[in-house]
């Protein structure tokens, strides 16, 4: 089924080829699929229109006159390393391949080329594309807080033994306390008790050795709620320089401090089922494999996918495949342990690592789990299968390495017939 003008994908895409036959074919299927589409037959053309118009998505050929797609490609990641670039090439020599890597190429496709592979690839750009835009906004919108912040500082000041002896307008209404409520009690007596002790220690030695500290103090207001603010403390001296008082100036960061929290948060999880992305995986991945091999323990990477999904896709519609994935999810989060790092690898892939399992246990767990998704009840879909390759961990193994026999352990399972489990 043709996708309307308001289904289109919200993206605009480059496709370079200089074989007519093939760019005309191509063509035609993007054009229904993306919201901008620009056609160049070369790398230097391409290269020209990609400056004027910077889509956010680059499909080219390899070979091609005037200038090849690899260099183009390394041209443009030189000037926008974000640009999404797919190279297609019925050529599989060994150094195309390697420039790929170094120039940072996302995805590879074969010639002929697949039009629905390509239409996966560009939907799965285009979600990764939305988020970055989202968390873009929610960056920007954390500048505008911090703006905000800024223009309404905090304003205390103390005699030497720390006694409050002037607050501004800001201080009581963030606090919660009227200026008498305020003046003359001591001004560690407002910060919140289980602040840290070396912390407070740190901030008068500094400043009783007349020194200017600077930090994130947190305070408790009247009704007891936390808020924190950046601080810094001055000490003011008498012509002979001693110590007269200290001033006190910050803002209210507490907001700040929340959004930049949930931005970590969407940084490393998956938008749909809010289980980790492939970009926190691979950072658990490396620091779970150093920790194994330090203290000699075993570990096992599970990676599979739901069979058969772009029929799902096809048959209910993207919603209903969001759905299934949703349920899956929460299935297998209901048969793994605590410690166990589940994530979505792309599309339908997952990945389980488990520490501190045998090769046996993890073997048992994905027998598990595969039973348990083919007999769960998926509302309007039905049977749902899956199909993993379990990789235990093995002496000299590195991430990429476990990764290819998860992964040709999983292709293994597709290829006998799906719905089981190999052993990599």
């Amino acid at each position: 089924m043709e996708r309307g003008p308001s289904d289109k994908l919200d993206i605009a895409v480059m496709y370079v080829e200089d074989e007519p036959a093939t760019r005309d074919m191509i063509a035609r299927m993007l054009k229904r699929e993306v919201r901008e589409l620009y056609l160049a037959e070369n790398g230097s053309e391409g290269f020209d229109l990609f400056m004027r118009h910077r889509p956010e998505v680059v499909v080219t050929d390899i070979r091609m006159p005037v200038m090849n797609g690899l260099d183009m490609a390394e041209k443009i990641k030189a000037v926008d390393p974000r640009t999404q670039v797919v190279v297609t090439s019925a050529h599989g020599e060994t150094g195309f391949f390697q420039k790929s890597i170094e120039i940072g190429i996302d995805r590879y496709l074969l010639k002929p080329v697949d039009a629905f592979k390509l239409q996966d690839i560009l939907a799965e750009m285009a979600k990764n594309i939305r988020m970055e835009r989202a968390l873009k906004e929610q960056s920007l919108l954390l500048e505008e807080y911090k703006r905000a912040v800024d223009e309404s500082n905090i304003v205390c000041k103390t005699d030497k033994e720390g006694l409050i002896s002037y607050i501004n307008d800001a201080f009581c209404r963030i606090s919660g306390y009227a200026p008498g409520e305020l003046l003359g009690k001591a001004h560690d007596a407002f910060l919140d008790p289980e602040m840290r002790q070396g912390l407070l220690t740190e901030l008068r030695q500094t400043i009783l050795s007349r020194g200017i500290w600077k930090g994130t103090l947190e305070y408790r207001t009247k009704n007891q709620q936390h808020y924190f603010a950046d601080v810094t403390i001055v000490p003011l001296l008498d012509l002979d320089g001693n110590i007269l008082e200290f001033i006190y100036v910050g803002h209210d960061i507490t907001t700040l401090l929340e959004l930049s929290k949930r931005l970590k948060e969407l940084s490393c999880t998956d938008a749909l089922t809010r289980i980790y992305n492939r970009m926190a995986f691979n950072d658990m991945l490396q620091t779970e494999l150093n920790r194994a091999q330090r203290y000699k323990t075993e570990m096992s990477l599970i990676m599979f996918d739901i069979d058969h999904f772009k029929r799902i896709n096809d048959t209910h519609g993207h919603l209903t495949g969001d759905d299934v994935l949703k349920a899956m999810v929460a299935l297998v989060l209901r048969e793994i342990r605590n410690v166990d790092i589940f994530a979505r690898w792309g599309g339908e892939e997952f990945m389980i690592l488990a520490p501190e399992t045998s090769p046996t246990a993890s073997h048992e767990l994905a027998e598990r789990l595969c039973a348990a998704i083919a007999g769960h009840p998926f509302p309007l879909v039905g049977r749902v299968t899956a199909s993993f390759g379990v990789a235990p961990l093995r002496a000299g193994d590195d991430g990429d390495t476990l990764l290819k026999r998860a992964d040709d352990a999983l292709y293994r399972a597709k290829e006998s017939g799906r719905n089981r489990v190999e052993a990599g």
